[in-house]
């Protein structure tokens, strides 16, 4: 028989233990609530949310790598600012350079002077190299070619850099200039740096002829040929250091001493170090996402400055010339132009690697702050909502308490059917 009488327990109390249950889950969500408000996390353990723990986790990975990238990025600009501020040195000193060679390719200039002019070129030089081989940034030197990584190779070249127009016009070459043409075997690679000096001179009473020198920039030397180019009607030419020089051969009388000027340029082969790469900066949160920067060495033997003489000194016939300190002068003015053109490619090419950097530490900047607000959207917690659910859930814990209480004491009814 049946251990009840009118619906009433005494074995099993099933008010006490239906309430006892709803208070257990409502104490389980209010330590839930109170863990996540103090917290400011809706997501605090992988039970709250699995899926959006794991997506979570993999999105404050990539903003935090975007951070740490933004300050490599930062490192790597300011490497590059402190290379600029020595290249911005570095075209001042051949700026000077080039006045000093401006100065010095003047005859009336005197030996004296021309040699002090030379003392402070060197002491300029030296200068140059010393900027190269000290510029560092953390202890990693900028500007002495150990982390220029691959360069291509230059090709040797002949340019005209001055020309005469002479008073008498060829009509079979169409001109009127001293140097009609110059060119350049495409494969020469032996080619020394140089200028090459062609003038009109007053051989004997009555003939004009083209004399031809050299100044070899590798050894601060001046050179006249030993053959003389008798003009004519028809045009000539001749051939030096792989370079075949084209010129007017109809100069006449009033053209002695015009002179044209060549300037030579050496072929510079490829420069690849292995164990000298380029800077590499990691400049994303991705494997890959990598920077490269190679910074050439200005030293003045890269430059092709280190031998410019603007006081050498010669004789000729057993008398001293000037001839070759003023022809040493014009191709230092042609060498400096050449450094400060290789200079400005390389602040050329380190202003584009600066503005990259600026754009890369742009885009950490937006994808940190996206992906960041891509986490908190999946695990902060709408604080408005929770104190809601917690003030609620608080109230049924007080009442589950209260109804516990009072159902414990429902089996006391039955004693009134004792009575």
């Amino acid at each position: 028989m049946p251990n009840t009488v009118g619906g009433i327990s005494i074995a099993t109390n099933q008010l006490a233990n239906q309430a006892l249950l709803n208070l257990n889950r409502n104490q389980q969500s209010l330590g839930k609530l109170v863990n996540q408000l103090s917290s400011g996390l809706r997501v605090n353990t992988a039970a709250d949310d699995p899926s959006g723990l794991a997506i979570a986790v993999n999105l404050q990975d990539q903003s935090a790598g975007f951070d740490t990238a933004n300050l490599n990025v930062q490192d790597a600009t300011n490497a590059a600012n402190v290379a600029d501020g020595a290249l911005s040195t570095v075209t001042s000193i051949l700026q000077r350079i080039r006045s000093l060679a401006i100065e010095a390719a003047n005859t009336i200039t005197s030996p004296t002077d021309r040699s002090a002019l030379q003392d402070e070129v060197t002491q300029l030089l030296q200068e140059v190299n010393q900027i190269s081989s000290n510029t560092n940034f953390n202890g990693q030197a900028l500007l002495d070619g150990t982390h220029a990584g691959f360069q291509p190779a230059t090709s040797a070249a002949a340019t005209i850099t001055a020309n005469a127009q002479i008073g008498t016009f060829n009509t079979f070459l169409q001109s009127s200039a001293l140097v009609t043409s110059v060119s350049i075997s495409a494969t020469q690679t032996s080619i020394v740096d140089g200028t090459i000096e062609v003038q009109v001179a007053q051989i004997n009473a009555s003939q004009q002829a083209i004399v031809v020198s050299f100044y070899s920039t590798a050894t601060s030397s001046y050179s006249q040929f030993a053959q003389v180019y008798t003009l004519g009607t028809a045009n000539a030419s001749f051939f030096f250091d792989g370079v075949t020089v084209n010129f007017n051969a109809s100069a006449g009388t009033v053209d002695v001493n015009e002179t044209s000027f060549i300037k030579v340029t050496q072929y510079i082969s490829v420069n690849s170090n292995p164990n000298g790469p380029a800077f590499q900066f990691q400049g994303g949160a991705n494997e890959g996402a990598t920077i490269s920067v190679g910074l050439v060495s200005v030293s003045t033997s890269q430059l092709r400055v280190s031998n410019i003489n603007v006081a050498t000194v010669q004789t000729v016939n057993g008398n001293p010339s000037s001839a070759g300190a003023v022809l040493g002068a014009q191709d230092a003015i042609g060498q400096i132009d050449q450094a400060i053109t290789q200079v400005n490619g390389a602040r050329a090419a380190l202003g584009a690697v600066i503005s990259r950097l600026q754009n890369a530490s742009n885009n950490n900047n937006i994808a940190s702050v996206n992906l960041t607000a891509s986490a908190s959207d999946i695990t902060d917690l709408n604080v408005g909502q929770a104190t809601a659910d917690y003030n609620k859930t608080q109230i049924l814990v007080q009442i589950g308490t209260t109804v516990l209480a009072q159902s414990n004491t429902n089996a006391q009814t039955v004693l009134g059917l004792f009575r």
